[in-house]
């Protein structure tokens, strides 16, 4: 391991903070708040590290109270205000090396103390006046425990596919699509393994579903979204294909809003049970930036096959077939921290929660096979829970199939949720799109196109 470096600002905050204990912090944060004294030492602090001198703070780190490390973190904390992505431009001189580790590594510390420290792209959730614990007192970062670290993959987008400050600036707008309404052009499959039943489904790649690919993108460069995500069980190893040709072969792509495109899930890597698999590609080049494959299975009981009208196609009960993932990817994506979970994987919040929360992701994308998307149904009530927690924006985008179906028109295809705040959208069409606005962490629908 790396030997923590007390000159390096990332690194001394890690170790400043890492030493207060929660119950000190809680029993002092209304004393420690205005306290005239420790705001000279943050506001030292934080004019040192900006000018490239942190013997003080390490001094203080070292020898000082549980008060005086505070202070440190204060001043520190505002300090690396100009590394963030989202408040800075071009970096003082003395924390350039900071901004760069950021851009090549997706973290601000070394990686020294464990962990990370990571720039805060999201506002935190539901807060008081005082900060119930150290994480929520940090402004500019947020502090990654070990465990939480260790918990997730990681990956960094190259600089090109990166969100700006300029796309957040006036609302991030993430477009739904639905890809498929008629269930004839997926292929449904019960595989009875040992008296066990197990379903399989997928997309069949009739032609109509593969030329969908291509308007379903000249659909999301006119709705001048940023980021796109298609639904659960709308991907196979032929439209990967075809969307990674699309996106790199049209006609300005470099000029268009769109940077990220989730190009829904299937068993794309050949899996044996099939896996159930996220794929995220850059939308100038199609090259696939991060994968993430679906972790918990939906097990249909013999009341779920009959509410969705899936008697004659699937006899239940039947479990989902699934090669599972193990961890959740969070991806740094300059202004935004974003992370895929597959249907059922959010639900799962004892589970999962706990680590993303520690990022401080600021996007979750959810793609999902499900009824008809309504506003209180269960992508709310889970969705809700990271964002009180974090300020997550949520977004779920879900096919047109089982609202074919069950006969349901016009069908509820996607739901934005943010800042306590919901919306839902109806795409009129398989090709279509719902568009979504994200600012501040609250959802509006702003087009169905």
């Amino acid at each position: 391991m790396r030997q923590l470096s007390m000159d390096d600002p990332a690194d001394l905050l890690c170790a400043a903070y890492d030493t207060i204990p929660r119950t000190a912090f809680r029993a002092s944060i209304e004393h420690w708040e205005g306290d005239p004294s420790l705001d000279a030492v943050s506001a030292r602090v934080e004019a040192a590290a900006l000018a490239g001198g942190n013997a003080d703070a390490a001094r203080l780190v070292a020898t000082g109270d549980d008060a005086a490390r505070y202070a440190v973190v204060r001043g520190l904390d505002r300090a690396l205000t100009h590394v963030n992505p989202l408040t800075s431009g071009v970096p003082p001189p003395a924390l350039a090396a900071l901004a760069l580790r950021h851009a090549r590594d997706g973290r601000l510390d070394t990686g020294a103390a464990g962990g990370a420290l990571l720039p805060r792209v999201a506002s935190g959730g539901r807060r008081g006046q005082l900060a119930e614990d150290l994480a929520g007192a940090l402004g500019a970062v947020v502090r990654v425990p070990p465990a939480d670290w260790a918990a997730c993959d990681h990956a960094v987008l190259p600089p090109w596919a990166r969100l700006t400050r300029a796309d957040r600036e006036h609302g991030l707008r993430i477009a739904a699509t639905p890809m498929i309404a008629d269930p004839d052009e997926l292929a449904w499959e019960v595989d009875v393994r040992r008296g066990l039943r197990f379903y399989r489904i997928g997309p069949a790649d009739r032609p109509t579903t593969r030329r969908r690919v291509e308007q379903v993108v000249r659909a999301l460069d006119a709705a001048r979204a940023a980021v796109a995500v298609a639904p659960e069980l709308s991907l196979s190893p032929a439209l990967l294909a075809d969307w990674q040709r699309v996106l790199a072969g049209r006609p300005g792509a470099e000029e268009s809003a769109l940077r990220l495109v989730l190009v829904g899930t299937g068993n794309v890597d050949g899996a044996r049970p099939p896996s159930n698999t996220a794929v995220l590609l850059d939308a100038q080049t199609g090259e696939l930036l991060a994968a993430q494959r679906k972790i918990h299975p939906f097990n249909m009981s013999e009341a779920d096959v009959e509410l969705w009208g899936l008697a004659d196609r699937l006899p239940g009960p039947a479990d989902e077939d699934l090669s599972p993932g193990e961890r959740v990817t969070v991806v740094e994506a300059g202004g935004v921290r974003l992370a895929v979970l597959v249907c059922e994987d959010l639900a799962r919040l004892p589970a999962l929660a706990g680590p993303l929360c520690a990022h401080g992701v600021s996007l979750l994308l959810v793609p999902v096979f499900a009824r008809p998307t309504k506003d209180r149904r269960w992508e709310r009530a889970r969705a809700e829970s990271y964002s009180d927690a974090t300020g997550a924006a949520i977004v779920v985008a879900n096919s047109l199939v089982i609202a074919s179906i069950l006969g349901v028109t016009p069908a509820g295809t996607a739901i934005a949720v943010g800042a306590g705040t919901a919306a839902v959208g109806s795409a009129p069409a398989p090709e279509a799109a719902v568009v979504f606005s994200v600012e501040g962490g609250i959802a509006t629908v702003d087009a169905e196109t």
